[in-house]
């Protein structure tokens, strides 16, 4: 569920992880009460992204593949009416998230810009857990106590890769295409029909998110106006080029997150929409696709995802989100055309280089301005970078270059404006 990877999907992973420790550790029984604190951007900007109602739900059991708007606030809901969360789903615990949920604006925790807190207590009010988490981007937590990723993987895979050099050079020697060196490396994990039937529902949900996204007209949290649709019909009767279809349905999977919508976030919440226009624009010119096309798309556009974030393209502003969906998309799109891997890649190239130096500034709190605008136009200049990467037989790619770059204009960023919506267009909003 929309809107934010940051601020819905890693409260609600954390309380997961939270209640999932109660029980290993024998003590949910032992649990009559839970308190959560939640600090930095988690508490300036939260409620605007439903933080409140997330963390409800992961406390409740609930999974984010299956809780749109509307699931979380019809939970929110029905826990505020009764007065009691069931945890995990099964053990009644008396709730009130006004009492039991604190944003706490006056303080803050080094080193972490979204934090959470999370503290179990026993009949008699006495502490009996304490945990702390960091929401740190692409929906991911890291528990500082042990400082590793709550989702760790030490797994040894076959075609390990730190460059896109390296991956290029790898797909030479061993004559695999991208998208084959991604099937192999996630069966490590996941048999190859597993890996395969989640690519193929993934695909389902970014066609879905689009259709509701075109088909709906009401507005968006906070009040603004959904443009998808009308923009839909205006390209119907002026028969638009295919960037600019790739931009109608961009906006409309962004503006179907910002309303709470289920996306796929690739990478992120915020920047659902390039992937998913680009893969259903391939597929609504060829109605009759094969599932082997959406696969190869797919595990493309997530091999060059999983290269970018290797190499430490994250937390850098909104060139680590957007640009990093728009390399994404334009990778797999070059390669459902049949590009060679260095096509690929340049592909990726040239639709991350835009992005260089762009921040993550959204005014209001919300992910909507200016982030719907801009999975929009990473989404067209992804199609047109995949039309003109494949127009050059032998690219000279410099991808490892340009990452480098970004990550050095990441660490020069103010945090004002890194989802932090404490500068820039968040505190300097023109009257229009």
């Amino acid at each position: 569920p929309g809107p934010s990877s940051v601020q819905t999907i890693g409260p609600f992973q954390a309380a997961r992880a939270f209640v999932h420790a109660l029980e290993a550790d024998g003590i949910a029984r032992a649990t009559a009460r839970i308190d959560v604190e939640l600090y930095g951007g988690l508490a300036c900007t939260g409620r605007d992204s439903g933080t409140d109602r997330a963390i409800i739900a992961g406390l409740a059991g609930d999974t984010p593949d299956r809780s749109d708007a509307g699931a979380l606030q019809m939970r929110a809901a029905t826990v505020q009416s009764s007065g009691t969360l069931p945890l995990n789903g099964r053990q009644p615990l008396a709730f009130d998230a006004q009492r039991d949920i604190a944003f706490r604006v006056d303080r803050s925790v080094e080193g972490a810009s979204n934090a959470m807190r999370f503290v179990a207590r026993g009949g008699r009010g006495d502490m009996i857990a304490d945990r702390m988490f960091y929401s740190i981007g692409d929906g991911e937590i890291v528990d500082p106590a042990p400082i590793r990723h709550v989702r760790d993987s030490a797994v040894r895979v076959p075609y390990p890769f730190m460059t896109a050099a390296a991956l290029r050079d790898t797909g030479e020697v061993v004559g695999k295409k991208l998208a084959s060196i991604a099937l192999a490396n996630e069966t490590v994990f996941r048999s190859p029909g597993d890996v395969k039937a989640s690519l193929l529902a993934f695909g389902d949900v970014m066609r879905d998110a689009v259709d509701r996204g075109l088909a709906t007209d009401d507005s968006l949290p906070g009040g603004r106006t959904r443009r998808a649709p009308a923009q839909a019909i205006a390209l119907r009767n002026t028969q638009g080029t295919p960037a600019q279809w790739c931009s109608v349905l961009a906006l409309a999977v962004a503006e179907e997150n910002a309303a709470g919508g289920l996306v796929v976030a690739a990478p992120t919440n915020g920047s659902a929409g390039p992937v998913a226009a680009l893969l259903t624009h391939w597929r609504g010119a060829r109605p009759l696709a094969e599932e082997a096309g959406i696969i190869e798309f797919l595990l493309t556009a997530g091999i060059v995802g999983a290269l970018l974030r290797a190499q430490g393209l994250r937390q850098a502003g909104c060139q680590s989100v957007v640009g990093v969906a728009s390399a994404m998309a334009a990778a797999g799109y070059a390669a459902a055309l049949g590009a060679t891997n260095a096509q690929m890649l340049h592909a990726a190239e040239l639709a991350l280089a835009p992005h260089l130096g762009l921040a993550c500034d959204p005014s209001g709190g919300r992910i909507q301005q200016p982030c719907i605008p801009r999975n929009a136009a990473a989404a067209a200049h992804a199609q047109a970078s995949a039309q003109a990467a494949l127009a050059r037989p032998n690219p000279v790619n410099g991808l490892d270059s340009l990452v480098d770059a970004m990550i050095e204009s990441g660490r020069a960023m103010s945090s004002r404006y890194k989802q932090a919506s404490l500068g820039g267009a968040g505190i300097n909003v023109a009257e229009c």
